[in-house]
């Protein structure tokens, strides 16, 4: 299978050849055309399996379509556990948004940082990255509004759950609007990404790798 098949944009995939992509993952190949299709997806796989591309190729595509937001009201919300993977997923969304007709502007926010420069970077963004207790931060302080999101990722889900972010996690989730797609990606399988799954997923294809 190459990506030509999977159904993403010619933009999209001279993106993906400027990156030496050859073929799909396993992931991918399962992920993206349902994601496309704002299918709820639950993806068990292991670091390195791909599952970062298997989210952030279909979400640009996605995202093309999008109608213009208000200021500070993102359309894609990406919780990950900690500063190194934010500003990692957020590479890969400018490395394979680089040649999108339609700029899709992204943004990582995480703690340990000044809050002051990342208040005034959400400015007309569409994607934000973020860790949990920034991004409640940041929504104390009216810097971002959730209730325009039309996608959530959870990024390694378990490693949140076992860095003790379940009770944000909780608080975020409570600010989102119901309608919207959910995609949950974990190396595990445990009790408490099953209890999320269970809460945020509406009949998900579930691929496991």
């Amino acid at each position: 299978m190459s990506f030509n098949s999977l159904g993403l944009s010619p933009s999209l995939l001279r993106a993906i050849e400027d990156q030496n992509y050859n073929q799909p993952y396993p992931i991918q190949q399962e992920a993206i055309p349902a994601i496309l299709h704002r299918q709820d997806v639950l993806g068990i796989a292991k670091t390195g399996s791909g599952k970062t591309a298997s989210y952030v190729l279909p979400i640009l595509m996605n995202c093309m379509g999008n109608s213009v937001t208000k200021n500070r009201h993102i359309n894609v919300l990406v919780l990950v556990p900690t500063r190194e993977l934010a500003v990692q997923v957020r590479g890969v969304f400018q490395e394979f948004g680089s040649e999108l007709p339609k700029r899709i502007s992204s943004l990582a926010v995480y703690g340990g940082v000044s809050i002051n420069p990342q208040m005034i970077a959400l400015q007309g963004v569409n994607i934000l990255v973020a860790t949990p207790g920034r991004l409640l931060e940041l929504v104390d302080s009216n810097a971002v509004h959730l209730s325009g999101i039309d996608t959530l990722v959870l990024d390694e889900a378990d490693k949140m759950l076992n860095l003790g972010f379940k009770d944000e996690m909780n608080q975020i989730f409570k600010l989102l609007p119901n309608k919207r797609q959910n995609l949950l990606f974990s190396a595990t399988l445990s009790d408490d990404v099953k209890n999320i799954h269970q809460l945020l997923l509406n009949n998900p294809l579930i691929i496991k790798i």
